[in-house]
């Protein structure tokens, strides 16, 4: 997508502007889905599009080595300047609101620096909007760690047994173990990516077995549980595409791992797909430009070498099937266009296996 010169005289004076200090030479260095080694001139970024961005960087040793991947989503707004210095002890951005005043004067002085700032690569814009349109500022804030910062190495601290200490008790409590004696690690209270909770079983408490086994197959009790914890539909969109920047850009498993346990209640939610027709219809256009942004091999899982993400499209397509009379033509034909590109695209075998359909369901009698 070129810029024309229009273009580039808005965002010149209406986008954002991002200033870092005192960033080392050959530091990886990212916004969006770009990334760079700085040199010594760079001192940040400017015509950033108005908008949620996700800025990013990685210390780079002497000879080579890249330190984890540290990152932060922000929403720039018009003619916003972000001010942020590198502090070598941490070897973290800090933002330099502890000194407002120098914030102003770099900001009334933006002409100085703009030798040393690098443009936003404006043609991979629309690539970034399709990876992220749906989330708000509020989605941002919701599951932000506390701490601020997206880390790709996760900060663990021991757990601690939770116990009562004895009057004059001076020694701290011990550590818990795990069944080979190590001490068992949590990550440290506040860097975690607050993701939505799943609920404990995939079924009602004091299901019957015949409803254990409905909810193993139809996943919507599953997706109302996830519905009643945030405000709306559009949220699980949001932490859909969130989950998926997290891993793809920020380099964090967990992101990894909360993006396929949701597509895979969203794809065998049958009763949902009835009621939020809206929400499958962008589902599809997501997860469309998601699996370009990934080799085809990430989707295997190692277990049962098949592909995860065609086995669980292959059951929503199933499910669209099957209530086609009832549900809005266009997200019928959307998802069978959807169904004949990845066949012609990536040969993907998108027909449920009928002997694995028929099997029988094993269900938890002991709840």
């Amino acid at each position: 997508m070129e810029m024309n010169q229009e273009r580039a005289q808005e965002l010149f004076s209406e986008g954002g502007t991002l200033v870092l200090l005192g960033m080392p030479p050959g530091t990886e260095f990212g916004i969006d889905v770009n990334s760079w080694n700085v040199g010594e001139k760079f001192k940040g970024v400017k015509m950033i599009p108005p908008g949620i961005h996700f800025v990013y960087f990685s210390a780079v040793s002497r000879d080579g080595q890249t330190a984890p991947r540290t990152g932060f989503f922000h929403h720039f707004t018009r003619k916003e300047v972000l001010v942020k210095r590198y502090d070598p002890k941490m070897e973290d951005l800090i933002e330099e609101d502890e000194d407002p005043e120098q914030v102003e004067r770099i900001a009334a002085n933006l002409q100085q620096l703009d030798q040393y700032l690098g443009p936003y690569p404006w043609d991979s814009f629309r690539r970034w909007v399709s990876l992220s349109h749906h989330i708000s500022n509020a989605d941002m804030e919701r599951l932000a760690p506390l701490s601020g910062k997206i880390c790709s190495a996760p900060e663990l601290i021991t757990k601690v047994k939770d116990i009562s200490k004895s009057d004059g008790a001076e020694d701290p409590p011990p550590a818990d173990k795990t069944q080979k004696g190590l001490p068992d690690m949590i990550l440290r209270p506040g860097t975690e990516v607050r993701f939505t909770p799943f609920p404990n079983h995939p079924y009602p408490e004091g299901a019957t077995p015949s409803e254990m086994t409905k909810h193993s197959i139809d996943s919507s009790y599953s997706f109302q549980h996830l519905l009643q914890q945030v405000e709306k539909p559009c949220n699980l969109l949001a932490e859909i595409q969130y989950s998926f920047i997290n891993f793809l850009i920020g380099q964090v498993w967990e992101g990894w791992e909360q993006w396929r346990k949701l597509l895979d209640v969203c794809c065998r939610a049958e009763e949902a797909l009835m009621q939020y027709p809206d929400f499958y219809l962008k589902l599809i256009s997501i997860i469309h430009f998601q699996i370009q942004e990934v080799p085809e091999d990430l989707f295997m899982d190692i277990v049962e070498k098949n592909n995860f993400l065609a086995h669980f499209l292959s059951i929503f397509f199933g499910n669209v099937a099957d209530n086609a009379d009832k549900l809005p033509t266009q997200l019928a034909s959307r998802a069978m266009k959807f169904k004949k590109h990845l066949i012609d695209k990536w040969n993907w075998n998108l027909t449920i296996d009928e002997d694995e359909d028929d099997a029988p369901v094993v269900v938890d009698l002991s709840a």
